[in-house]
Parts: structure tokens; C-alpha cells; sequence
């Protein structure tokens, strides 16, 4: 059986009319809806797919011998103009999807194979689109093909990141001035990229002890190249390492540390054609190419009932970064209870403050949709099958389990820089100012400064009580707490 995204010719659905049951490219033919979803990129556009070849959500639908074309009504203020030429088949929609083809082309398509679409006169966008394809024929040969295996040079692969398709594939049907800034946006990146690992290799030559690393603009300049490169996560990294320097007597090594990350994530971003399909999509989140919304939700959701377990706010320059974090509890394949998790990102400029959509203590029964990632975290909440309502008390882990899970975490995506823990334990003193959350299993260091700590210890009162909080590399930070019956954030 054929892949998802490979080019099928289409059949006649009549074997005696041509023989082996396929003609050409050129020939006027109806594909089946089994063709079509083959060209889907990957399974959620086919399921995407089906759920856009609505007639209802269309306007303007029609076909001739040669193409298929119409406007699909969506939530933006103007509808998406979306055309195919069968004879590729080409693609060309004005959504900001970044899947060649993407879930409109497909429905299209699929409305098309169910004889949904009538004979009409194309419209002038679709018009003009086959007109310069006719004009240039060779890009009927460039595009019948949607995935090309092969590009592997540093410039390809920082394109294909930049225009959010898979490495190595060939975008058909774009218009050309959208092709021109994704160009544009991969030499930027690409330049910036290739100036952070030079940056980096400076550094590690001259030494972490030279003077300018403690001043504040060196990093500023940095973070600034960066932002103009349109890589905007590197720079918030760049950022936050900065106020490492000189922060305790062993800074050199946390330093040392968050800039080997950073020279991994420059490398892969400049080859994500030889990485993993997950992996590369944590690569380009990390380098800051975020994922459209529309996208995220045209993918499979998760359905089940998510319990709001906690939140935390951080300040990165003059941005509030807002995490809310869900959780479904269920068996897992050895029979033991699983905690899947989920985070919603939610950001506040300076003057305009983050609020909270959904309350810790409360638990919906939703369509939670997830980013692409090998570690995948952050998701979007889709369909809210109930209204929300308040959440029993959650079933902790013990601290060994919930430290594996972040360990095998961090293995997936070693950027990853926190992951959420939920555990029975007890606070007790380490020394030298320090407590950790312990159980039989093991500890978990709480971070320095927390300035909630007596009022934990004395929810505990030397008795265990369970913690939900972030662990990172300076340990974990209590977010929520379930003791004698009651819920208390942190």
C-alpha cells in the first residue's frame, strides 16, 4: 500500500479503460477518496481532510477537465482561496498551514472524488494560478511528487524549517511572493545560526572567566542578532543564561552547560533533513518557528477528562509566560496508574496582563490537541464536551517514577527545561539552607529561594502530603498542594 504523501496517479475506477487501471497525469480523471487521502502529509490532514470536505463550508466550487477550485470559509475575516491542478496535482491555498497539501487542498479534493464539485468557470485567482503554471511546465514535473527525499545541505534544511514543512520536501502551488519571504526568513536564520556557533566557539576559546562574559550587553547584543534572525527562542535562552553568570561559586558550570544546548540547537536547526521527524519539530520550536493554531487542532485530539492540577508564571524580559498544566489519569499498559500530561501556554505583554482560562481544582471533559515535538508537552484545548467541574484529588507517583519520566523526557528533547511532577512526600531539611521532597524512593532538591517553604513544611507537619510542581535543574518548584483534605496554591 502506498505512503501518506506519495504521488498516486489517479485510477478510472474502470481497469478495462486503460490498461493496468491507471492513465496519466494529463488526462482528465476523477480520483477516489482513498487517492486522495494518500497524498496527505501525514494521518491528522487526512483526518483534517475529511472533516473540511463539508460543501456547506464551501463557496464557489468548481472543476473543469484540468483543475479544481473554491473558497473555504473559515475563521478569519477572509475565506482561504484554494485551487489543484489534477494534472500534478499542485496545490495552492492562502491558509497559513505549513503542510503541502494541506487539510483545504484535501477537502477540496475529496469533494471533488465524491462528485460534490460542478463544472464551472474558474475563478480569476484560480485563473491566474494555472495560467503561470502553464507558462512554466516543468513545474508540473517539480510538483507531482509532494515528498522528495535526498536535501540534506545546511541551507536546504533551515529553509524547509522556515517554511514549516518537513525537511526535504517540495512546496508546490505557493505563490511565489509567500515562497520569496520563506527564502528570505531561511537565509536570516541561517546567518544567525551560523553567528551563535561562531559566537559560542569564541567563548569556550577565550575562556568563561574573561571579563565581558559578566557584562549585561554582550549577551544583549546576542540576543538581539538572534531576535532579528527570527530566531526568537534562542535569544530567550541566550537571555536566561546571561543571569546565571556569576549567580553562585559554581556558575562556570551551569553556564557551560546551557551553552552546550545552545550549539546543539544551532547545529540541529541547520540539519533537520538528518534528524527524526519529532526531533526536528522540537528543533524548530526550540529555535522559535512556532506551529499555527489552525494546524495544532486539525490534528487527532486526546479526548478524556483533564484535571486543572496547576500554574506557574515566569517574566522573560518584558513578557509574562502564563503554563497551566492538565493531567488525565488512567491505567497504563502494566496495569499500574499513568499521568499524561498537557500544557497551555498563555503570554501577557508589559501592561496587559495574563489571565487564567481554566482554574486549578477543576477538571473538563475535552479535546485536548497536541504541538508536534518527540517530547510533546504543550498542547491547545479544542471541543469542551462539559462544563467544568470540581476535580477530585489526584493519585501521586512516587519520586522515583516521576524522576524517570522527566529523565526520559529530557532525553527526547536535552532542551526541555522543565517537566511536571505530581508525588506523595515529605519536606525535610538537606543542609546548608536546603529541603528536599522526599519519599522512600528518593528526593527531589526544592529550588533555592522558595518562598513558601515554611508555609510547606507546616502544611506537612512531618506527614506526607502530595506536591504538584515543575522539576528542572535547579530542582523543583511546588506549584500545588493536597493536604488533610484541602487544595492550596503555591
Amino acid at each position: 500500500m502506498p505512503e501518506l504523501g506519495r504521488f498516486v496517479p489517479w485510477s478510472t475506477g474502470d481497469p478495462g479503460a486503460h490498461p493496468g487501471g491507471t492513465v496519466t497525469a494529463e488526462m482528465a480523471v476523477r480520483p477516489t477518496p482513498e487517492q486522495v487521502l494518500l497524498l496527505a502529509p501525514d494521518r491528522a490532514a487526512a483526518t483534517a481532510a475529511t472533516q473540511a470536505a463539508d460543501p456547506g463550508a464551501w463557496s464557489m466550487a468548481g472543476c473543469d477537465d484540468e483543475a479544481v477550485w473554491g473558497q473555504y470559509v473559515a475563521t478569519s475575516a477572509e475565506p482561504y482561496e484554494v485551487a489543484v491542478d489534477l494534472g500534478g496535482p499542485a496545490f495552492r491555498c492562502t491558509c497559513p498551514s505549513r503542510k503541502v497539501p494541506c487539510k483545504h487542498c484535501l477537502g477540496l479534493l475529496l469533494m471533488h472524488a465524491q462528485q460534490h464539485v460542478v463544472p464551472a468557470k474558474r475563478l480569476p485567482f484560480a485563473q491566474q494560478w494555472m495560467q503561470r503554471r502553464d507558462r512554466h511546465p516543468t513545474s508540473r514535473e517539480q510538483q507531482a511528487v509532494p515528498d522528495v527525499q535526498g536535501a540534506g545541505d545546511d541551507e536546504v534544511a533551515v529553509e524547509a524549517a522556515a517554511a514549516g514543512v518537513r525537511t526535504g520536501a517540495r512546496t508546490g502551488g505557493h505563490d511565489p511572493q509567500r515562497e520569496q519571504r520563506r527564502l528570505d526568513r531561511a537565509e536570516r536564520m541561517r546567518a544567525g545560526l551560523l553567528e551563535l556557533d561562531r559566537w559560542l566557539a569564541d567563548r569556550v576559546r577565550t575562556g568563561l572567566a574573561s571579563p565581558e562574559l559578566a557584562d549585561p550587553d554582550t549577551w544583549d547584543r546576542l540576543a538581539a542578532r538572534l531576535v532579528d534572525a527570527q530566531c526568537g527562542g534562542l535569544a530567550n535562552r541566550v537571555k536566561r543564561i546571561a543571569t546565571r553568570v556569576g549567580q553562585h561559586a559554581r556558575w562556570h558550570e551551569d553556564v557551560l552547560e546551557e551553552m552546550a544546548v545552545l550549539h546543539a540547537l544551532a547545529q540541529g536547526a541547520m540539519r533537520t533533513s538528518t534528524l527524526p521527524e519529532h526531533l526536528a519539530d522540537g528543533v524548530h520550536s526550540a529555535a522559535g518557528l512556532t506551529t499555527a493554531k489552525d494546524d495544532v487542532l486539525a490534528g487527532v485530539p486526546s479526548t478524556a477528562d483533564w484535571s486543572v492540577l496547576g500554574e506557574s508564571r515566569t517574566r522573560e524580559d518584558r513578557i509574562t509566560v502564563q503554563r497551566t498544566w492538565l493531567a488525565h489519569q488512567g491505567g497504563g499498559p502494566d496495569g499500574r496508574p499513568h499521568t499524561t500530561w498537557a500544557m497551555l501556554l498563555a503570554f501577557g505583554a508589559f501592561g496587559n496582563e495574563v489571565t487564567t482560562e481554566h482554574h486549578v481544582g477543576t477538571q473538563l471533559h475535552a479535546d485536548v490537541h497536541w504541538y508536534p515535538g518527540a517530547a510533546p508537552l504543550r498542547a491547545l484545548i479544542g471541543r469542551v464536551h462539559q462544563e467544568p467541574r470540581p476535580a477530585a484529588a489526584p493519585t501521586p507517583d512516587t519520586v522515583a517514577d516521576a524522576v524517570a519520566a522527566a529523565g526520559w523526557a529530557m532525553a527526547a528533547e536535552p532542551w526541555l527545561e522543565r517537566y511536571p511532577t505530581l508525588t506523595r512526600v515529605v519536606p525535610m531539611p538537606r543542609g546548608n539552607g536546603r529541603w528536599v521532597l522526599a519519599d522512600r524512593t528518593g528526593a527531589m532538591p526544592i529550588v533555592p529561594g522558595f518562598w513558601r517553604l515554611a508555609e510547606l513544611v507546616a502544611m506537612s507537619g512531618g506527614a506526607p502530603i502530595t506536591v504538584m510542581g515543575e522539576l528542572g535543574a535547579d530542582g523543583v518548584q511546588p506549584l500545588t498542594v493536597w493536604a488533610s483534605g484541602a487544595m492550596v496554591l503555591l
